[in-house]
């Protein structure tokens, strides 16, 4: 498989296929590329939204604009990804070794080594709670719960009558569960006079609530070892700038970082009550916020030029439909299509990300016992 970091960058917008040259400046990640691989997973699963897909909104919806050009362009295909290349969940598989995710739903596919459920556009909320919530999901309805069922099936399939070596299987797997941020984006709230802010945030205790459901279904039922839970990023925000590479000022919505930050302060207490429910399983807290906040704080000196405005589309023609505007060097911005984040952005965050993660999850215990015992 090639590396993820190549030698040679795309743009990372819906679907492209043009290839650029990668800049000096963004190179390998700093030898941080193989920090999980001392964990020693035969396996990652991952459940989330367009975020983490790799190709299953896709599948559901073969004509989306996601498998169209430029999306994908900086791997030369659009896969069905929501960027110009790869994403978050491709980079953690990277740095544990493991190729990136297939999707579940396209078939005749390798799922020897994980699988991705992630489905974009959908959120963490079933059916009912959904419409007792007023969310209505635009572009899917297989959200986490209807993902968990599809990993029941997969494991059906592949472990038909070996209990011992499928429980084998899943406790040396690393599991990902993402996938709260579109309940609150998609809440109707013509329901209510109250602020927006008051909205969302009265949804929480359920978003709350089948985020510790799934964890729990997927330590007691399946035997699971190690979860990672990502938070949510910090939405909603442009970066001002006072010269060339010089962020002086980070604009954001405010009604959505307050919501994010509760959220995100939230879900670590009930991690928490997690780990001491079940202390031989291994919970993380994957601070997607923190990772945000340093892209903005470092992104002139990773070589992104424009960390203002979208590489693909505008505000009248979204990315991948006909006559949608393309930057034709994804690598010089963090947004992608309005909503997703370049590959680079991605490449950046992760190398946030991925160190915190090896920390939580044992791994670098594991590198300096292999340092250690050589």
């Amino acid at each position: 498989m090639k590396s993820l970091t190549a030698a040679s960058c795309m743009l990372f917008v819906s679907s492209l296929l043009l290839v650029v040259p990668c800049p000096m400046g963004q190179a390998e990640p700093d030898g941080r590329g193989k920090l999980l691989e001392h964990c020693g997973f035969t396996a990652i699963y991952c459940f989330g939204d367009s975020m983490y897909d790799s190709g299953n909104a896709l599948a559901e919806s073969p004509q989306g604009p996601m498998g169209k050009f430029p999306y994908g362009v900086t791997i030369h295909r659009a896969t069905g990804r929501f960027t110009d290349g790869y994403t978050i969940i491709d980079r953690i598989a990277e740095a544990a070794g493991v190729p990136p995710l297939n999707p579940y739903l396209k078939r005749n596919m390798d799922h020897s080594k994980g699988t991705n459920f992630a489905v974009g556009g959908v959120g963490l909320l079933s059916k009912e709670a959904r419409a007792k919530w007023h969310v209505k999901l635009p572009f899917s309805n297989s959200s986490v719960d209807i993902q968990l069922k599809w990993f029941d099936r997969h494991l059906n399939q592949a472990y038909r009558n070996q209990t011992a070596a499928r429980r084998e299987h899943v406790e040396s797997s690393l599991f990902v569960l993402g996938g709260a941020g579109n309940d609150y984006l998609n809440m109707n709230l013509s329901f209510s006079s109250l602020p927006r802010d008051v909205q969302m945030k009265r949804i929480m205790p359920a978003l709350l609530a089948a985020t510790r459901a799934y964890v729990k279904t997927l330590i007691t039922e399946y035997g699971a070892r190690k979860v990672v839970v990502p938070g949510i990023l910090k939405a909603g925000c442009r970066v001002s700038t006072g010269g060339f590479f010089h962020a002086t000022q980070v604009q954001c919505d405010e009604t959505l970082i307050s919501v994010a930050a509760l959220h995100n302060r939230l879900l670590k207490r009930e991690l928490e009550r997690l780990r001491i429910k079940f202390p031989d399983v291994e919970i993380v807290y994957g601070d997607m916020w923190r990772a945000t906040q340093w892209l903005f704080d470092h992104f002139g000196s990773a070589g992104i030029h424009h960390p203002n405005g979208r590489c693909c589309g505008n505000s009248s023609i979204g990315c991948g439909m006909p006559g949608a505007p393309y930057c034709g060097n994804p690598s010089d911005y963090i947004d992608w299509d309005g909503t997703h984040f370049t590959d680079h952005a991605y490449r950046l965050m992760s190398d946030f990300l991925i160190p915190q993660l090896a920390s939580g999850l044992g791994c670098r215990a594991a590198a300096n016992n292999v340092r250690s015992q050589g």
